[in-house]
């Protein structure tokens, strides 16, 4: 992401993000937006701001039947990040199956 000098402009950019991501992977499982602190919360206009000072996180995600995709906007030090990643359940259910054989071993 490009710095902005207003920081709303970060919500703008998560929001491309989200509409992306729906476009491919349908509506979010889930979609969060979480006050830390709500000092700006009644004054739109400062929500980027908000955002880089850690008052104010957004996160979506979605699933599909081999992935886990998240989307977060959050920040800290007046300084915003937009992460979106990938999680494989196919990597998640083989450490599970790891786990469980371990514990039957074990047994």
């Amino acid at each position: 992401m490009e710095p902005h000098i207003n920081k709303n402009d970060y919500i703008d950019d998560f929001n491309d993000f989200k509409q992306a991501l729906t476009k491919k992977y349908g509506e979010p499982a889930a979609e969060e937006v979480t006050w830390e602190n709500d000092m700006f919360k009644n004054d739109k206009s400062k929500w980027g701001l908000a955002i880089s000072m850690g008052h104010l996180q957004y996160l979506s995600h979605w699933k599909t039947s081999t992935t886990v995709i998240f989307a977060v906007l959050t920040g800290d030090n007046l300084k915003a990040n937009c992460v979106v990643s990938y999680n494989s359940l196919r990597h998640e259910s083989l450490i599970k199956e790891k786990e469980e054989k371990k514990s039957s071993d074990d047994l």
